[in-house]
């Protein structure tokens, strides 16, 4: 049986260097590997207020049947309590994938 899909989102602010930016992609990593699910991607998102990568993760999510998608915290969807939960709700409306942050795991 093949483990379940999931996708990864991350958030890559200027200030942020390329060994935090690798750590968060490994706790990503670690998390599916330990749940028992296949990562497939992980999207970064470059630069403030940019939703790029996240139109893109929600097309791979939806072509790929996947049900999960995995963060560091909720803050790499928006800083803003009321974006993040617009963004949640419309990943969930669209691909009906649930979204796992890792600070809630821990």
């Amino acid at each position: 049986m093949l483990n379940p899909l999931i996708f990864g989102y991350l958030r890559v602010p200027d200030d942020m260097s390329d060994e935090e930016a690798k750590n968060k992609q490994d706790d990503l990593n670690s998390y599916a590997e330990t749940n028992g699910y296949r990562l497939v991607a992980v999207f970064h998102e470059y630069g403030t207020g940019a939703q790029t990568a996240f139109a893109e993760l929600i097309q791979a999510v939806e072509r790929a049947e996947a049900k999960h998608v995995v963060v560091p915290t909720y803050r790499e969807l928006a800083l803003n309590r009321s974006l993040q939960e617009a963004m949640l709700t419309y990943l969930s409306y669209v691909t009906g994938a649930e979204l796992i942050s890792l600070d809630e795991c821990s």
